[in-house]
């Protein structure tokens, strides 16, 4: 009987001892890079290592603070926390009783000052500074309030560094300062197609920058947080690697890619970059939380595939390949752009929107001229915006019938949903940048005679179009761009966010804020950025979103656990 319940008691042990181990081995691979599936030839691996530097960063960070007595009069410090964001500050201290805290970041103007007010009641406070001015002694007032409403305020002072020389000069010609939408805490962000993103107030300062290389990829995600792709180096010439960070520069998910498919930016030798990327234009959270990249394949192809990749585990589970969607003749024997790696760009798709009224996705074509609704479950055509030139008679069925003077999109950027225009469920309002050259299809006599944001009226139900609103063509060929461009919808206001991001030879790019009746709220150029460097896009941005809460050692990757499981 002895044996028989020592036996028992063996097994029992090794259950647990199993157990235990598992459970470590899980939480030990947590730390250790992950590699998804591959689709399309398409590589992804979560770097997962790079999250267990941050949290020791952290960790130290901590100890540091605990070591001390920091108060709200003299508070532990870390400037630029995570070496990615110079203009922002870590700022810990304690305090006696729960308090909320509110913080102001003093501006060039009183219009200018960033106010931020943190809700929650805690002894213990660490919080995020962002909107520092640079090479300038900061000023910055943080007020304790308790819960029965007694309130102890200190200023305290950052002194930054300057500017580095690669960030471009910001001139605003025109601001009307009862017009313009630019809320507490927002500032104008300038999305490069290459080098390093920053962001301006009304002022034309700059509020914040990166000192990590971006490009095109900047978008903000529902958390507050944002997708921004960059590079393992700045001496790398390849953006392969996608990282979900917040504001400070803290990462929270890194999806790095293999450089196989990585093709060169440019429709022709003659313009195209040194540089490559395997994300090439755009990126979207889907409601499920994945992500919706535009990629290339390992096809002779580029600039035509999409993939939806799991936000936690970096696995591709789904392929959107546009070459089984759109006709074989658009890309067999494709001759437009010549490039030197030889591969076709026959779509050249540089934006992509999900529509959640119907489980579908808006994307645009700048080589085909061409913005069209697809069906995500499906890949089916819903519908094509385009001139009817050079469809074959299975697609006509999709292409849009104008009604009144339209004129249709050609070479185009960053096609968009704005809010209902018409309390119409049958139609959806797309705004959109008109480069107005014509790759493909479209009205040859205008090409290049201007360029332009504009907004089209789609009937979906009975598959016709109208032009209702644009706003550019009067500047003529003085702010024709070849190549980017974009266009955002500003709720509070209806306003649109327009950038000419390429003029004068690839040497100034304009971003204005205009209304609906076409008067100019904010018009601000961009000079004196390196090669290359332009705006791509401009967006509006709050770098206190609503969405965002910071936390030291959120999504924690706790060192001292691991090792504790480990041994």
């Amino acid at each position: 009987m002895k044996k028989i319940i020592g036996i028992i008691s063996i097994f029992v042990v090794l259950g647990v001892v199993i157990s235990v181990g598992y459970y470590g081995y899980g939480k030990y691979k947590e730390t250790l890079d992950y590699k998804g599936k591959v689709a399309k030839g398409i590589e992804i691996t979560m770097k997962n290592k790079m999250l267990r530097a941050q949290a020791g960063k952290e960790e130290l960070y901590l100890e540091t603070f605990n070591k001390g007595d920091y108060t709200l009069k003299k508070p532990y410090i870390v400037q630029n926390p995570y070496d990615i964001a110079p203009l922002t500050a870590l700022v810990m201290f304690n305090t006696e009783q729960p308090t909320k805290v509110s913080i102001t970041i003093k501006g060039r103007t009183e219009q200018t000052d960033i106010t931020h007010q943190f809700e929650k009641f805690e002894k213990v406070h660490s919080i995020p500074v962002l909107g520092l001015l640079s090479d300038t002694n900061n000023e910055m007032v943080i007020t304790a309030t308790t819960k029965d409403g007694a309130e102890t305020s200190s200023t305290i002072h950052i002194q930054t560094e300057a500017l580095p020389s690669y960030i471009g000069k910001v001139d605003i010609k025109t601001l009307n300062k009862k017009t313009v939408d630019i809320g507490e805490g927002e500032l104008t962000f300038v999305v490069p197609s290459t080098k390093y993103p920053y962001a301006f107030d009304e002022s034309g300062d700059i509020r914040w920058y990166s000192s990590k290389y971006n490009s095109h990829i900047f978008k903000k995600l529902k958390n507050g947080h944002i997708l921004f792709l960059t590079k393992e180096s700045i001496r790398s010439r390849t953006y392969s690697v996608l990282v979900e960070m917040d504001y400070m520069g803290k990462l929270y998910h890194v999806y790095d890619f293999n450089k196989a498919n990585a093709a060169k930016e440019g429709t022709s030798k003659e313009n195209e970059t040194k540089e490559s990327s395997m994300v090439h234009h755009d990126a979207i959270e889907l409601p499920n939380g994945n992500l919706l990249l535009t990629v290339n394949d390992d096809s002779q192809y580029v600039e035509d595939t999409m993939i939806e990749v799991n936000r936690e585990t970096g696995d591709i589970e789904k392929v959107i390949d546009l070459k089984e969607i759109l006709p074989l003749s658009f890309y067999e024997n494709y001759r437009n752009n010549k490039r030197s790696d030889g591969k076709a760009d026959w779509f050249h798709q540089n934006s992509v929107v999900y529509d959640e009224s119907d489980d579908s996705i808006v994307i645009s074509g700048r080589n085909q001229d061409t913005v069209m609704k697809l069906d995500y479950k499906t890949n089916k055509i819903k519908w094509i915006l385009a001139a009817d030139e050079n469809w074959p008679a299975d697609y006509q069925k999709y292409v849009l019938k104008e009604i009144g003077d339209v004129k249709f999109n050609a070479g185009q950027h960053t096609a968009t949903i704005i809010p209902d225009q018409d309390n119409n469920a049958d139609t959806i309002d797309i705004l959109l940048y008109d480069n107005n050259v014509v790759v493909n299809r479209g009205d040859k006599a205008l090409s290049k005679k201007y360029s332009r944001a504009a907004q089209y009226r789609i009937n979906e139900k009975d598959k016709t179009v109208e032009e209702v609103w644009s706003f550019g063509e009067q500047f003529g060929e003085a702010y024709f761009t070849n190549i980017v461009g974009s266009t955002r919808w500003l709720e509070d206001s209806s306003h649109r966010l327009i950038n000419f991001g390429f003029l004068d030879g690839d040497t100034r790019s304009s971003i204005f804020e205009v209304s609906e009746t076409g008067d100019v709220a904010m018009e601000a150029n961009i000079t004196g950025f390196p090669k290359g460097a332009r705006a791509y896009r401009a967006e509006r941005l709050d770098l206190y979103n609503k969405n965002w809460e910071y936390s030291l050692n959120k999504n924690g990757f706790f060192i001292k656990a691991y090792k504790k499981i480990l041994e």
